[in-house]
């Protein structure tokens, strides 16, 4: 939702509200200091509840509805025996009969009272031959931070009727570091060994403090696999042969596979043996992962597919990405189930099902044929998901771990039932003439400080409580009334300049449900008569806008009507309160149809807010369009609106940096920081080098369109204003003169060697000698902000900027081609993969294997036989292809080549080395010694580079394989070319 979400700038003019209405009665004129609504009509019209989407196909019931528990965590079915156990955190274990109508459950043992330093204890189950041997193994957590806290014991459960635990039975099985995430779920495989998993051992932040993701010499961020039914030396277990790392020097043998950062829980599918395991995530995403032998899953290079250290040594197996994830704007705390064979759903047979612990959301699909296939929603909850187990029948438990309840899925009454939500605004209850965008009796209009970037757009917004309800603003988290909307229209001048030509484009709506706000957008039709409903997924469109400064008078300005799961990529409860409706952005004075008065002071008047804020305790906001104001103020606020609900701590960036405008700025992880997620050829990065925007990465992140933009979601144009605050804060901030003087030095002769060049290109006017100057500034990506910035601020001669932006624009390397892309016509634009290109609809297309081959081998502007060999044809710079369908089938072949950087082979990791002299050299490593390092580029040219010129040498999460490859191929090619890869066996 563009601004509802994102973005990045301040927004343009504050509207005056267009009209008056029952729901605003002015105060006299003598008044108007104080208040600017004399008294408050109830909203009585409001049509927001539920959702428009239909009913989910499931809710849930309590399955034995007599029994609670404190903090359950973990329930099994006993072999041999129709009872349940149950665990609880605090240590105690529970057994009872699978009935309904059970009344109590009896203890089977308190780990707390038998086990020194106990803590929590988080899994159990049973051996394979448990009625033989009477085995259980549980998996506790001891004192922490020390190396053997986190504890995998053997217990023997007695014959008796209850059964108890004998404490004198344990035997410890494995030992592992114990602190922060500590995974810790058990299960046997159908191989008969047991499977252990184990977090990274660290706390939230910093991510993988410990560097255990992708370290095989210790047990963290692991799945184990273990057989216990034999021992080897002083173990109390043997490690199975075909273990993957068996043989690998310095690596710890139990590992079955790495890259966790939590994997919680886990589970095999009965039926074909196939391992899930559910990983928590931090910042952005939350994974479900089909594990096999060996596998490599990332943490902490990457979160999922999110790059979180990507210079940080990689394990000995490639990254692979999730086989689900979802943003946390679905998820936030992942919980494995299993793969259902109950008789009671039948429809549900070979459905693995999973939830999540903060949402209550659960999920299903299945898995065949190596794709994930049916991945649908099944039910929304209120439930604290924190595991689930089956009965020997195959049924379905869920437990709750607030309410220490056990609960199962059943078929929802609704499901059929046709949601009743608003199509149209006009059936919102929110206006009382749509087309004239008059409000209801009881919307109020409010105004904020500083107003996001919204693509030339200005913002009109309006708040509606339903009846006569308040709003607690205590806090930085208000509590709203269950059904309240935060209203905002976004118009368009189609002639720019001229206010009267202003159009409506949309209306986004956030309706809080009484958890979550949920977001939607209204598109407003040419007619100005209504606005109707965005599909869930969003839409696109082009303004032709009347323009004194573009080329021919007019532009064309494309727009995004964002999806519902772009909204929440910022409307989510990780983001803080609702991002514009809080004292920082309302403390203000407003204007009531003429009248100026103190907005809060109004809103606690009319009893819209519970209580009045005590003036003491009423931050604000600078608006950063406002030149009179502080500059720092400015920034830190603008940052605020346009990039803070993302880059904060558990929002989502898998950015350290911090964005909040009260965090002292050398809290906020950015100035004289080197940047985590890429350079982009920028000699001596930081995030913000003080006094040098062109060292920059938010300047440069800011400037450009395309991948690494910011604002990364919720906007298509550059907010020049916004660029040129940034500039003139970053450029006044003091350099700094200890820690980056090499980094200083060099930066400071590329500048005056660019700088030269750029005096030449304003002094030259012979038009054949402009190239070549031009040429030297766009080789690097400073030189090409340097022509931006001058270009920008009209120091360079129309032939000259026409010469820049030409050659700009279609410029090899993509760091410098997205800086000029923004000069370009929408339709001319790279069609960017993620919205343009649709896999489903290419793999539907029959191929043909020679016009593939041809494609591979001939077609201009791929010619995929310059970096990869089939049979004897072609270059080594990529992997050998010559087998390659027999290792992918169609859809992962597409996959790579849309995604290359997803999985990347060891042997073609791409490295970067910046040398003393502010050369960007990439390519992949052919060797490294004592004496220097040597690299091979991507046209198969081996550069050698001295060791006493290396100032850095890290690995890409890149892959060399270029990202556009397919830009300029049609759907037909593209299966074309597929279909001639998948014979290559």
């Amino acid at each position: 939702m563009r601004n509802f979400i994102n973005a990045t700038m301040v927004a343009v003019l504050t509207l005056v509200c267009s009209s008056v209405t029952p729901s605003m009665r002015p105060c006299a004129a003598a008044d108007a200091t104080a208040v600017g609504i004399a008294k408050r009509v109830s909203w009585i019209t409001s049509r927001f509840k539920g959702s428009p989407e239909p009913p989910l196909p499931y809710v849930t019931e309590p399955v034995f509805p007599e029994l609670k528990f404190n903090r359950c965590l973990n329930v099994s079915a006993v072999p041999g025996s129709n009872r349940l156990f149950v665990v609880e955190q605090g240590g105690k274990i529970f057994s009872f009969p699978n009935d309904p109508k059970v009344k109590s459950a009896d203890l089977v043992i308190d780990l707390a009272k038998e086990i020194a330093d106990f803590r929590n204890i988080y899994s159990l189950t049973f051996h394979p031959d448990f009625k033989q041997n009477r085995y259980c193994y549980v998996c506790y957590i001891a004192k922490p931070n020390v190396d053997d806290g986190s504890h995998i014991a053997r217990f023997r459960v007695s014959e008796t009727d209850p059964p108890t635990i004998d404490p004198k039975s344990e035997t410890t099985i494995l030992t592992w570091w114990s602190s922060g995430h500590n995974g810790c779920c058990l299960k046997f495989g159908p191989d008969g060994c047991l499977y252990i998993s184990t977090g990274d051992g660290s706390p939230p932040n910093p991510p993988d403090g410990k560097r255990a993701g992708q370290d095989l010499s210790n047990l963290l961020s692991a799945i184990l696999r273990i057989d216990i039914d034999r021992r080897n030396g002083d173990r109390n277990y043997r490690i199975p042969a075909d273990n993957p790392f068996v043989d690998l020097k310095g690596a710890r043998g139990e590992i079955w596979a790495y890259g966790f950062r939590n994997p919680w829980r886990m589970s095999f599918d009965r039926k074909t043996g196939d391992l899930w395991v559910g990983d928590v995530g931090w910042e952005l995403w939350e994974m479900l992962n089909r594990v096999q032998r060996g596998d490599n899953f990332g943490w902490g290079v990457m979160e999922g597919r999110q790059p979180t250290n990507p210079e940080w040594t990689r394990g000995p197996t490639p990254i692979l990405p999730p086989t689900i994830d979802h943003p946390h704007s679905e998820s936030s705390s992942i919980t494995d189930g299993l793969t259902y064979y109950g008789s009671r759903l039948e429809e549900l047979q070979g459905t693995h099902i999973y939830s999540d612990y903060d949402t209550g959301k659960f999920w299903g699909f299945r898995f065949e044929n190596g794709q994930v296939v049916n991945h649908r929603e099944l039910a929304d909850t209120t439930h604290r998901v924190v595991g689930m187990g089956e009965g020997h029948a195959g049924e379905l438990y869920i437990l709750d771990h607030i309410a220490g309840t056990i609960h199962r899925l059943v078929p929802n009454p609704r499901k059929n039932q046709q949601a009743d939500f608003p199509r149209s605004l006009s059936d919102s209850g929110l206006f009382s003439s749509i087309s004239k965008h008059l409000l209801a009796a009881g919307v109020v209009p409010y105004s904020i400080n500083a107003e996001p970037w919204a693509d030339n757009a200005v913002a009109e917004r309006f708040v509606a409580v339903p009846g006569a309800l308040s709003i607690k603003a205590e806090g930085k988290a208000w509590q709203f009334p269950r059904d309240s909307i935060l209203v905002k229209t976004l118009s368009l001048e189609m002639e720019v300049g001229n206010p009267a030509s202003r159009r409506r484009v949309e209306t986004q709506i956030l309706h809080f449900d009484g958890l979550e706000w949920q977001p939607y957008t209204y598109r407003w039709n040419d007619q100005q008569t209504d606005a109707v409903l965005v599909d869930a997924s969003g839409d696109e469109c082009v303004f032709d806008i009347v323009d004194t400064e573009a080329t021919g008078g007019k532009r064309s300005q494309a727009w995004r009507f964002s999806g519902r799961g772009e909204c929440q990529r910022c409307h989510n409860k990780w983001s803080g309160p609702a991002l514009a409706f809080n004292t920082p952005q309302l403390n203000k004075v407003h204007n009531y149809d003429g009248l100026a008065a103190e907005q809060l002071d109004t809103l606690s008047h009319i009893g819209l807010i519970e209580k009045p804020i005590p003036t003491d305790k009423r931050p604000q906001l600078a608006n950063p369009r406002d030149t009179a104001a502080d500059i720092t103020n400015r920034v830190r606020a603008y940052l605020n609106v346009n990039c803070a609900h993302c880059h904060r701590l558990h929002a989502g960036s898998s950015v350290l940096s911090k964005m909040q405008y009260d965090l002292p700025l050398d809290k906020t992880d950015m100035v004289g920081v080197r940047p985590t997620q890429g350079t982009f050829g920028i000699h001596s990065a930081q995030v913000i080098a003080p006094g040098d925007p062109f060292r920059s990465v938010l300047y440069y992140r800011m400037s450009k369109l395309g991948g690494g933009r910011m604002p990364h979601i919720g906007s298509i144009e550059v907010d020049r204003a916004g660029v040129e605050l940034i500039y003139e804060w970053v450029s006044g901030l003091p350099r700094r003169s200890t820690a980056d003087t090499t980094g200083n030095d060099v930066a400071a002769k590329l500048r005056q060697h660019e700088s030269d060049n750029l005096a030449q290109l304003r002094k030259e006017k012979d038009p054949a000698k402009l190239t070549e100057p031009v040429d030297r500034l766009l080789a690097s990506t400073t030189g090409a902000l340097l022509l931006l910035k001058s270009v920008d601020d009209k120091r360079l001669s129309p032939t000259v900027v026409d010469l820049v932006i030409k050659r700009g624009a279609r410029h090899a390397k993509v760091p410098v081609r997205d800086l000029f892309e923004r000069f370009l016509p929408p339709d001319q634009r790279v069609q960017r993969l993620g919205s343009i290109i649709h896999p489903d609809q290419i793999l539907k297309l029959t191929g043909n294997t020679e016009r593939g081959k041809k494609i591979f081998f001939n077609t201009a502007g791929v010619q995929c036989k310059n970096c990869h060999r089939v049979q004897k044809e072609g270059k080594e710079v990529g992997p050998e292809l010559t087998i390659i369908g027999k290792k992918y089938n169609r859809a992962q072949l597409l996959e790579s080549i849309l995604e290359p950087s997803k999985r990347i082979d060891p042997k073609y990791v791409t490295y970067l080395v910046e040398t003393t002299e502010g050369r960007l050299l990439t390519g992949l490593l052919v060797k490294k010694d004592e004496h220097g390092i040597t690299l091979k580029d991507a046209e198969n040219k081996l550069i050698r580079i001295p060791t006493q010129q290396i100032e850095q040498f890290v690995p890409q999460q890149k892959s060399v394989m270029p990202e556009l490859l397919l830009r300029d191929l049609t759907a037909q090619q593209v299966a074309d070319l597929l279909d001639y890869l998948s014979t290559l066996k």
